[in-house]
């Protein structure tokens, strides 16, 4: 890497590079997530298939919007890759799984991940991987600091009437 080059210009970098990879070799399925938030929500629940997830829980996973989970989540049932069950104490609480076709499909996917997790941290022992992964965690906990703090901050090209009904009451 070169001296000057700054951290986050590497780590752009790397990103659209795993991402070029990922789509060109990954494991095509005819019921596959449309979308790498899809995706992304398949993999979460493949995780979490042991335990009861619900949108809440998707939307603080990936920092979405409940509108944004919401139309995710229908383009997604409506695709076949998910089912929402209500649960019998508040049928408004509506459990999220995966289809037994998706299920079959994301384990394809994981194996793939794998070997490409494998290539990434080729070379490394597994000392300087928990040392990666470490440094990589620092650097997201302090992107989620930054991101509060100018969450907290009005927008510039903001309305002030705006601002005073999403600050909350004076």
């Amino acid at each position: 890497m070169e001296e000057n080059k700054r951290i986050t210009f590497v780590l752009r970098a790397i990103q659209n590079q795993i991402k070029m990879i990922i789509h060109n070799t990954l494991p095509k399925c005819e019921k596959g997530p449309k979308s790498q938030l899809q995706g992304g929500i398949l993999g979460y629940l493949y995780h979490h298939r042991d335990q009861p997830v619900y949108q809440k829980d998707l939307e603080k996973a990936f920092r979405i919007s409940g509108a944004t989970a919401t139309n995710t989540l229908q383009v997604m049932e409506r695709e076949g890759l998910i089912v929402r069950k209500a649960q019998d104490r508040d049928a408004r609480l509506k459990r999220i799984q995966m289809t037994e076709e998706a299920l079959q499909g994301h384990a394809r996917m994981e194996a793939h991940m794998e070997m490409m997790d494998n290539c990434i941290t080729g070379g490394m022992t597994e000392e300087e991987v928990l040392q990666l992964s470490r440094l990589l965690g620092m650097v997201m906990k302090n992107l989620e600091r930054l991101a509060e703090k100018y969450d907290a901050l009005p927008q510039e090209n903001e309305p002030e009437e705006n601002r005073s009904s999403r600050d909350g009451p004076s």
